[in-house]
């Protein structure tokens, strides 16, 4: 199928072309896969535009050969809009999960391309009629310290902040990970100064209150000024001025959803309420370790694909 694409990706100068390319060959393989014992499985995509067009092409790309349809949220959130029966609803984006709680009623739904926190923000317990699981885009707090250790070995000590207060301190053979909590009555640049002072560097996560863009240059300038890395929460955050991330595309999302499926399951009750991606990539930002002076012990291609297992000791 990736073939296939990326044939008619060669020929197609228009994004939409290649969807339109892609929806053919899909129809016609769809054809010859679907069996009477496959599960079902509706995509309501509530992405930005550019983010739907990406969420096709992994759609098309790893759910090959199964029963998928697609609806935009848009279209879905009509009142003329007839929910069609399916073994799973897969709401990508937090305003298809929304609207995929507030309609069906006894589904299985599984949410993802969301952050945590959106997720929780959802109030998803009030929603009792609905079976729920999530897998978000979020990336592991120690994740996030084992991939900069192993990539920058010099970063052994990490600091965390937690408007919650939920993150419980780690400890491994190779890394530390401190939790902070965040107070909002307090100034964000002193609590830098506390997490920064007797630490390596700072993972910054995708708690919006404390990490957003009116936060950005305090939380930078703050650590570099203490010539001291933050390990960000995605691509954005890196290329903005952190240090490394891991992050997941939605290809490689879609790629664990579709193993799962396979797998024969649809029922969550082997699965957490809320899960993490297993596969993910690295971004660096090479300037900011020049900048501090950080030696890369390892190396990873742009996009390739990783797993926890790649940075055991």
């Amino acid at each position: 199928m990736l073939c296939l694409l990326q044939s008619a990706g060669a020929i197609a100068s228009d994004p939409s072309e290649l969807l339109t390319a892609a929806a053919d060959i899909r129809s016609q393989e769809q054809a010859e896969h679907q069996t009477s014992d496959e599960h079902s499985i509706l995509v309501v995509m509530g992405l930005r535009e550019e983010a739907n067009l990406l969420l096709k092409v992994a759609v098309l790309e790893e759910f090959d050969g199964l029963d998928v349809q697609l609806v935009y949220a848009e279209a879905a959130a009509s009142p003329n809009y007839h929910w069609p029966a399916a073994d799973l609803y897969l709401a990508a984006g937090t305003r298809s999960c929304q609207l995929a709680l507030e309609s069906l009623d006894n589904r299985s739904v599984l949410c993802t391309l969301l952050t945590e926190e959106s997720f929780l923000g959802l109030e998803a317990h009030q929603y009792d009629n609905v079976r729920l699981a999530a897998l978000v885009i979020d990336q592991p707090v120690d994740r996030q310290a084992r991939v900069a250790n192993v990539t920058y070995p010099s970063l052994s000590r990490f600091s965390v902040f937690s408007s919650a207060n939920q993150l419980d301190d780690i400890r491994e053979d190779s890394i530390a990970v401190d939790g902070f909590p965040y107070f909002s009555s307090v100034s964000l640049p002193s609590q830098l100064s506390d997490a920064l002072h007797a630490h390596d560097a700072l993972i910054a996560t995708s708690d919006n209150s404390i990490f957003n863009a009116s936060t950005l240059s305090t939380v930078l300038l703050t650590a570099y000024g203490y010539h001291k890395p933050v390990i960000g929460f995605s691509r954005a955050y890196v290329k903005a001025g952190a240090l490394i991330s891991s992050f997941s595309t939605p290809s490689q999302i879609f790629r664990e959803i579709a193993q799962w499926l396979r797998s024969g399951a649809t029922s969550f009750d082997d699965m957490p309420p809320i899960s993490y991606p297993r596969y993910f990539s690295v971004i660096v930002n090479a300037s900011v370790a020049r900048s501090l002076g950080l030696i890369q012990s390892s190396r990873f291609n742009y996009g390739e694909t990783l797993t926890d297992e790649d940075f055991e000791p």
